[in-house]
């Protein structure tokens, strides 16, 4: 038979997806390019706006109009275009109004009922205006960050595909097929446009692409393009050396990336810390005191107010924009489809035909709830505004709630997965070794099934060992042809092993081996290299964040819990020996009389002083630093996330839910240990200077 030219390839491409296009449903003309009604729906789908959309369109009904100039609602309509929302420039803009609006109606009612610290909740109403007018501009940026995370690896995988096959097309089908991601999409959305004719070639449809990635990306527009210039190389040689270019200068670009943004995180990381945790916990130490000279103004409800929401929100705000500008950085292996990964929120308990998914937030709200439950009957009956020491050690519980409630649910949905993960991450650290080996038994003359075989018997007990044994079991058990014995749907070995990186090389193993040994072996010998430079540079990348890293995790796991633990038995100190004082002062102006202390204004000043029963009492100040803690660590977990693993979920819980119970368990001793010590002393050295005074 002979060999088909390139341009024949193409030509059965197009038509194989110019028929799939032509069944689908409801097609429309949209600008030069067709979209159907599924298409759309993935488009927002992908977009991930439906509820801002149908809070924009609900805003509509209360008929405030926003007009824009020119300039800015052009540019929003190109954001809202891409993100596929089906919205108008001047409808964000009128929701913002809506919303200053809403906040100052709650702000005015929140000052009647209780007093002028509601009027803090109007803040928020700006607050709210400049999140939704930046929405769309958020939206793309976690569009773009979830398809970062995937440039270099679509960059190998273009790279192993051409080595072998030098067709463009099929290299982007082929990553098209092996990242089920953001950025998965946007390459099967290149092979829609030249299908539907949108583009002449797919040269120009990359070259169309890449565009939007020339501020954030440059590094990955020149690969692409060296990729491209490949196809025009005179000699083989040529053409495989513009390839190994195109990935080392992927590689090399990332880590160069990486140094300058773990650099430039020292001056935000440290302002972090001074403005998010050292200034704004000091800075209590006073609010109880002030309570009791200005009740109207520092009353409970503002310090909540200002503690648990609004500082939280700035904090989070100022890290997100300041922290998490991470760079595309190297993916992480994705479980989703790994049969014992369960369903989202949720978990299994049993095994076999026994094991049932159940949702993980019912045994946290029920342990959430038993450590509050013992508040319900302490507050109403023991807790006073005398300051004593028993409502900082019983409101413990408040703050211990929600966080037992949060840790309960991270660990139920995190233990399993990030088993699972490390599994997969193992075969992947293992697999340059593998893939080498696999090269040389076919160098030798193995096929490919005995190979894998031989392979698997000399690297032990290893997780890719593991993979390789459930092929050869599938071959020869069940009569499977190799690529059925991997990659077939209920039977396939590939089904717990679901990485990326392990699927494409195996799948290119496959695909030379067909044209013979040789190539294979070839292929997977540069394949191996290929993976030992992804992991030297991604080993590297970890070690210039490290130090940044560590830094936060002390922060939000030792430095916040110690500093409000102090805090909290240094307030109670201060107020109990107020409340000692105010008492022998009173004591004193009753058996004496006022006049012996410069007349009846001046034992009333006296009286005014000492007077803490208008202070922020205990009960309530305890549990607001302690769910400030708790809201920090929460915080900075969550930013930790972004910069070690690009916003990670399932990482982002497993941090948070060790990194919680630390924080917890050091804010709670510091904070029983500080407030039993100093209050001791405290009383000692009062009734001391009373005695002897």
């Amino acid at each position: 038979m002979p060999k088909k030219t390139r341009a024949q390839i193409e030509k059965e491409l197009r038509e194989k997806y110019f028929e799939s296009a032509k069944k689908r449903e409801e097609e429309e003309i949209v600008g030069a390019g067709i979209k159907t009604r599924e298409f759309k729906i993935f488009e927002k789908k992908e977009a991930g706006g439906e509820w801002f959309e149908k809070l924009v369109k609900w805003s509509r009904g209360f008929g405030i109009k926003f007009a824009l100039d020119r300039k800015t609602k052009e540019e929003l309509e190109v954001k809202l275009r891409l993100l596929g929302l089906d919205v108008e420039p001047e409808d964000i803009y009128s929701l913002g109004i809506l919303s200053i609006m809403l906040f100052l109606v709650i702000g005015v009612f929140a000052f009647l009922f209780v007093g002028p610290g509601g009027l803090l909740i109007s803040i928020a109403g700006f607050g709210a205006f400049l999140y939704l007018k930046s929405y769309p501009d958020r939206l793309l940026e976690i569009r773009r960050a979830k398809a970062s995370s995937e440039l270099i690896l679509s960059i190998l995988y273009m790279v192993i595909f051409m080595r072998t096959t030098s067709n463009l097309e099929a290299a982007v089908k082929f990553v098209a097929d092996n990242l089920e991601t953001a950025l998965g999409n946007d390459f099967k959305k290149l092979l829609w446009d030249v299908q539907s004719r949108k583009y002449a070639s797919m040269k120009e449809a990359l070259d169309n692409y890449v565009v939007g990635w020339k501020d954030t990306a440059p590094i990955f527009v020149d690969a692409i393009h060296l990729i491209e210039a490949s196809l025009y190389q005179g000699s083989e040689e040529a053409r495989i050396k513009m390839l190994d270019k195109a990935l080392e200068l992927s590689l090399e670009g990332t880590f160069e990336q990486m140094v300058r943004y773990a650099n430039a995180l020292r001056t935000p990381i440290n302002l972090l810390y001074m403005m998010g945790i050292m200034l704004p916990v000091l800075g209590l130490v006073m609010f109880p005191i002030m309570g009791a000279f200005l009740s109207d103004i520092i009353n409970p409800a503002a310090l909540i107010v200002l503690y648990d929401v609004i500082l939280p929100i700035g904090v989070y705000v100022f890290a997100k924009y300041s922290l998490a500008k991470r760079p595309a950085g190297f993916p992480i292996p994705d479980i989703s489809m790994h049969p014992d990964v369960p369903p989202p929120g949720k978990f299994f308990v049993g095994k076999g035909k026994y094991r049932r998914a159940y949702s993980a937030w019912i045994p946290a709200a029920i342990v959430g709830f038993l450590l509050l439950l013992p508040m319900f009957f302490y507050l109403p009956m023991y807790a006073s505004v005398k300051p004593q020491e028993q409502d900082i050690y019983a409101t413990l519980l408040i703050v211990a709630s929600p966080a037992a409630a949060i840790i309960v649910y991270g660990r139920l949905l995190a233990a399993s997965r990030m088993k699972i993960r490390k599994e997969l991450q193992e075969i992947e650290r293992e697999f340059a070794d593998a893939t080498f080996q696999l090269g040389n038994r076919i160098s030798e003359g193995y096929p490919l099934e005995i190979a894998l075989t031989k392979v698997a018997n000399v690297m032990g007990e290893s997780a890719t060992a593991r993979l390789f044994r459930e092929i050869s079991k599938n071959i020869h058990d069940l009569g499977m042809d190799v690529e059925s014995a991997i990659f077939d749907p209920k039977l396939g070995a590939i089904r717990f092993y679901p990485s990326a990186i392990v699927k494409s090389i195996l799948k290119v193993a496959i695909m030379s081996s067909k044209k013979s040994l040789d190539v294979a072996a070839v292929s997977l010998v540069n394949m191996s290299n290929y993976l030992r430079d992804l992991h030297r540079i991604d080993e590297k990348v970890q070690d210039i964040l490290s130090e940044t890293l560590s830094s936060m995790k002390f922060q939000s796991s030792f430095l916040a819990p110690v500093i409000s633990g102090l805090v909290v038995g240094l307030t109670a100190m201060i107020l109990i020996i107020l409340d000692i004082l105010g008492e022998q002062v009173t004591s004193m102006l009753t058996q004496e009389g006022t006049q012996g202390l410069g007349g009846l204004g001046a034992g009333t000043w006296i009286l005014g002083i000492f007077q803490v029963s208008k202070a922020i009492p205990l009960f309530i100040f305890q549990p607001v630093v302690g769910i400030y803690v708790v809201e920090i660590v929460i915080l900075l977990s969550l930013i930790d996330g972004d910069i070690e693993l690009g916003g990670d979920p399932l990482f982002k819980f497993d941090l948070l839910s060790k990194q919680l119970p630390i924080a917890l368990a050091i804010y709670a001793i510091v904070t029983f240990a500080v407030t039993t010590i100093f209050t001791g002393i405290a009383r000692v050295a009062v009734q001391a200077g009373l005695v002897f005074g």
